[in-house]
């Protein structure tokens, strides 16, 4: 026989247990405890019932409360958590400066080009003709007075001509002496009847004639010495040279040959819609630009009654003396219609988008690790005129805004960035402060023995 066994006969002899008549007495149940313990008194029930009852109610009334204020707190320190979480999680897009509107009394003016003219002039013509031009004393842009020489005609045969005339004179004057001797000598006899009337008229005629013919030379005499003197071309009023045509050796004729700004006076004449009309009136201060960063200022002396071929209305105003203005300068200027409390923000912080202009404010400003941190709002605006680098906003925004000064196109709306003039402004407050509190202790330092 072999020795291994089969092991489901060892699982059959186990499985076959005695049975419990067969166990010993101390192997056997208790019975009798079981039975005695499952039975309870019946008037202790409803008790247990109304005590659990109780029991339910009063932990719903409890634990209601207490769980609606854990969820409370429980859901504000997650909602706190979470932006605190969110805003030191993102990041700033851009480091900005900011600039404040300012606010000041900026005049109002009205625009318009127009051309600087004389506002009188005198042309300066020769007065004799045929004659050359020998001298020219005076250059353009030369201020010249009444009575001054201008220019000199060769006088030679001017001259020549004085003397004839002068020669006439003298010969008149003989003719006279001796038509007036005859006479005195011979009208007496017409007394005595020693000549005739007939007779006597003629020698009362001839020197009548005598004394004619010396008027005539005298007057001849006369327009040759005034022929000289025009030989002397002169400036008849006071003023600038604004042109000369004059030139040595010109022969002169009935073309002027000098023009006069007449006291030097220049105008504007500008013109302007007649819709505008209205603002500007006689004694309306104007303001011209110059080249090389000039101006000259004036004042409106006239206003044409009537629209040229353009409908437009030309202006003439008054201009000051100015080295600077030239005749025929077409040039920019302002009228000066007063001024008023205007709102301006620069030019670099204005952002074009779509056809409109916007400001990029920058709103709910806070430090974090020393960091100021700010939100972007963007604003739409309405602009007015241009003053050097600012531009003026017709309808003002708040005078403590905070405006993106430049780069304004790089940021969105609701963009996070961080504003560096709050920093460095809080940082050099800072630094003054510890400066001033150390230099006021050096200074007791020193005080004391």
């Amino acid at each position: 026989m072999s020795d291994f066994r089969d092991p489901n006969a060892k699982q059959e002899s186990n499985a076959k247990l005695p049975p419990e008549a067969e166990l010993p007495p101390y192997r056997q149940p208790d019975t009798s405890t079981n039975k005695s313990s499952s039975k309870l008194p019946m008037w202790l029930l409803p008790v247990l019932v109304a005590v659990l009852v109780v029991g339910v109610l009063l932990g719903k009334y409890w634990g209601g409360n207490n769980d609606s204020k854990y969820e409370q707190a429980a859901a504000s320190s997650v909602q706190s958590s979470g932006s605190s979480t969110a805003v030191d999680t993102e990041q700033a897009v851009l480091s900005v400066e900011t600039v404040m509107p300012s606010q000041g009394n900026i005049g109002n003016t009205l625009s318009a080009d127009g051309t600087i003219s004389a506002k009188d002039i005198a042309n300066v013509g020769a007065k004799v003709n045929g004659v050359t031009i020998e001298r020219i004393l005076v250059e353009e842009g030369q201020r010249v007075k009444a009575g001054q020489v201008l220019a000199i005609f060769d006088t030679d045969a001017m001259q020549q001509q004085v003397l004839q005339a002068q020669a006439d004179v003298a010969e008149a004057e003989a003719t006279l002496a001796n038509a007036s001797a005859d006479a005195a000598r011979v009208l007496p006899l017409l007394d005595i009847d020693a000549i005739s009337k007939q007779e006597a008229d003629r020698y009362r005629t001839s020197e009548l004639r005598a004394a004619a013919s010396l008027q005539a030379s005298k007057a001849r005499l006369n327009t040759q010495r005034l022929m000289v003197e025009n030989a002397k071309l002169v400036a008849p009023v006071s003023g600038i040279i604004s042109e000369k045509l004059a030139e040595v050796g010109m022969v002169a004729g009935s073309d002027p040959l000098f023009t006069i700004v007449k006291g030097g006076i220049l105008e504007w004449q500008a013109d302007i819609d007649p819709k505008l009309i209205g603002e500007v009136q006689v004694g309306t201060p104007v303001k011209v630009s110059l080249p090389r960063n000039q101006s000259v200022m004036g004042v409106v002396r006239r206003i044409a009654p009537t629209a040229d071929n353009n409908r437009q209305i030309t202006i003439h105003a008054s201009l000051a003396a100015n080295s600077g203005a030239r005749a025929g300068m077409y040039q920019a200027g302002e009228f000066l219609l007063g001024s008023a409390s205007t709102q301006t923000v620069p030019n670099s912080a204005i952002v074009s988008n779509d056809g409109y202009d916007y400001v990029m404010l920058v709103t709910d400003i806070s430090t974090q690790n020393g960091k100021a941190i700010g939100r972007i709002q963007r604003q739409r605006v309405t602009l007015g005129d241009r003053y050097g680098n600012g531009v003026a906003v017709t309808e003002p925004i708040p005078a403590d805004s905070r405006l993106v000064k430049q780069g304004g196109s790089f940021l969105n709306d609701g963009d996070l960035v961080r504003v560096v003039d709050i920093v460095q402004s809080a940082n050099t407050t800072s630094n003054s402060a510890a400066q001033s509190k150390a230099n006021g202790a050096g200074a007791q330092s020193q005080g004391q023995p």
